[in-house]
């Protein structure tokens, strides 16, 4: 037989690893085994839910007329090597449902961290009695790097239910949160707009609990917000809206719930030449999460810029902050939500400002653009069309 060279090899075990659907994978271990040991077919049999299943066989000869794993079989399993039987081997044993064509298998055992995964079969029709060295030691090889790609699409597997449990459970989370909120951040406000004038204790308290409040709603609505893009719900009412309005609205707020984080706004423009076509709850939403993240990212007394300005066609929000800034590495991450790097794992929040930003300033035919480093701060600029006047 002549063998398979390395280069060859190499190619195979590449595109095995990175292999991306299950289905594409386990005909590529089966494909694969066969044309590195010039086999006839080959099938393969992996266990789920505790279950042995059959998930690929090469050829219509061996889809049902091939190996019962019956417990004479399960026996030999005991070990970890590659095994072989010849047709009288076979037959001794009393092990049948072979298509009469079958002189030789092997078997191979599938294993990680001593759990067997499953079993590669491989018929040969051709007269055969054992395996070469070299054979032994190429599918040896290979089989080690088919348990790593079994293992890395099981932990994908397992981490996109990971994901959906996590998703499904904030969804819920958050629908159930709504309600009781949106009445005790009502009543706040109602004792806050009292007793906000007035130099007591009281009113300290009703103070930070107003902006506690105003916290979670905002987060229980972001929350909600992520789960209506993820199933495509996220509507947004598109009329002709001020930024200028947006941006000012949005700073008031924040210099009432962060009074001990300076604000400078810098704009010369006027209502009307702030006018982008948009939703005005969804824009203010947007400049609401990156002037919440520029306080996160900012130690009190830091100073926090705003920016507003125009060209002929597009209207641009900056905000910067001097604050500890983020690695180059971490951007693209935390642009995909529910992210958070180890130095900022202190911080409050779940990581997913900056994914609703993006979503939405998308749907608004804009750019979104973040230039930062550790420790010299975050400048986060925001470009949208204007509408055009003569």
């Amino acid at each position: 037989m002549e063998a398979i060279n390395i280069e060859n090899i190499n190619k195979i075990i590449v595109n095995l690893v990175n292999t991306s659907s299950d289905k594409q994978l386990y005909a590529q271990i089966v494909e694969n085994a066969v044309e590195i040991i010039h086999a006839s077919y080959g099938k393969l049999f992996l266990y789920k839910k505790g279950r042995l299943r059959k998930m690929y066989y090469s050829d219509i000869k061996v889809k049902r007329n091939t190996l019962i794993l019956d417990k004479t079989i399960r026996k030999l399993f005991s070990s970890d090597t590659i095994l072989t039987l010849t047709k009288s081997e076979l037959e001794n044993r009393k092990i049948t449902h072979f298509p009469n064509d079958i002189t030789f298998v092997i078997i191979v055992p599938l294993s990680y961290a001593k759990e067997t995964l499953g079993f590669l079969f491989l018929y040969f029709t051709q007269h055969k009695e054992t395996l070469t060295q070299v054979e032994n030691e190429l599918l040896t090889l290979y089989r080690h790097y088919s348990v790593l790609a079994l293992t890395k699409a099981t932990l994908k597997e397992e981490s996109q239910n990971a994901l959906e449990i996590r998703d499904r459970f904030i969804a819920i989370a958050s629908h159930e949160l709504r309600t009781p909120l949106t009445s005790i951040h009502g009543y706040i406000q109602l004792l806050h707009a009292r007793l906000k004038n007035q130099d007591s204790i009281e009113a300290r308290w009703i103070q930070e609990l107003y902006i506690e409040s105003f916290r979670m709603t905002q987060l229980v609505k972001e929350l909600l917000d992520v789960n209506r893009i993820k199933q495509g719900q996220f509507a947004f009412v598109f009329s002709e809206v001020p930024m200028l309005e947006i941006v000012t609205r949005a700073l008031d707020r924040y210099r009432l719930a962060h009074a001990a984080h300076p604000f400078l706004f810098k704009s010369n423009l006027i209502k009307q030449q702030t006018m982008v076509v948009g939703d005005f709850d969804k824009l203010a939403e947007m400049v609401s999460g990156l002037l919440g993240n520029a306080v996160k990212f900012s130690k009190p007394g830091e100073k926090i810029t705003v920016k507003l300005s125009a060209t002929t066609s597009l209207i641009s929000l900056e905000v910067k902050n001097t604050g500890n800034g983020i690695a180059k590495k971490d951007l693209t991450a935390i642009l995909n939500g529910f992210y958070k790097p180890d130095y900022t794992s202190h911080l409050e929040g779940m990581g997913i400002g900056l994914l609703l930003a993006q979503h939405i300033i998308k749907n608004h035919r804009g750019k979104l653009k973040i230039i930062s480093k550790k420790h010299e701060g975050t400048t986060v600029t925001v470009s949208l069309p204007l509408i055009k006047t003569n």
